[in-house]
């Protein structure tokens, strides 16, 4: 997750502008910002929220990456609101992600206990979603890159629902690099 406490060199690198393949202007802290949104989604999933409530902070997250305006300006201004998809408590929840790097919500146990935020690594591997790590940590107790490699090394994927041979491809192609 993104680190709350930023150094002067690192905010002036967040609030520096740059131009996507598309032309588009973008921001880097807009980016930074949907990040923590993303994972928020992904983290929201693989705890056992619904997904229809969940999956709104992906789309969420992809639209405050492509906003024109800084986010940090609309917060300031108390404009939140303005953003597509942001209204009521998910206002106080990107504010809080501005403000501080993180979200109370990632702590929020409604619908029970909570996966260790380092399941949030699995998500990180190419074609691995919310709902196969949800899988993986419910059904297989693997709640960390460090224990899905271990689970790849002994032989422990294969046969998984939804874990096929270009999935286990990926991972040990992921494993490999982290290791």
């Amino acid at each position: 997750m993104t680190d709350p406490i930023k150094s002067k060199s690192e905010e002036a690198s967040s609030s520096q502008s740059y131009t996507d393949n598309k032309g588009r202007a973008r921001w880097v802290r807009n980016d930074e910002v949907a990040a923590v949104v993303k994972q928020l989604g992904e983290y929201l999933i693989i705890g056992g929220y619904p997904e229809d409530h969940a999956k709104r902070y992906g789309q969420l997250a992809h639209t405050i990456s492509r906003m024109p305006e800084l986010i940090d300006t609309l917060a300031a201004n108390k404009q939140l609101n303005s953003i597509a998809g942001v209204g009521g408590i998910i206002t106080n929840y990107i504010e809080e992600i501005v403000r501080t790097g993180t979200t109370a919500k990632f702590k929020d146990d409604q619908y029970g206990a909570l996966p260790p935020l380092s399941v949030l690594e699995l998500t990180a591997i190419n074609n691995l979603g919310a709902k196969t790590a949800r899988m993986l940590y419910q059904d297989h107790a693997i709640g960390s890159m460090k224990s899905l490699c271990k689970a790849l090394t002994e032989g422990q994927l294969t046969g998984i629902k939804g874990v096929g041979p270009k999935m286990i491809e990926t991972i040990a192609k992921h494993c490999d690099d982290e290791c």
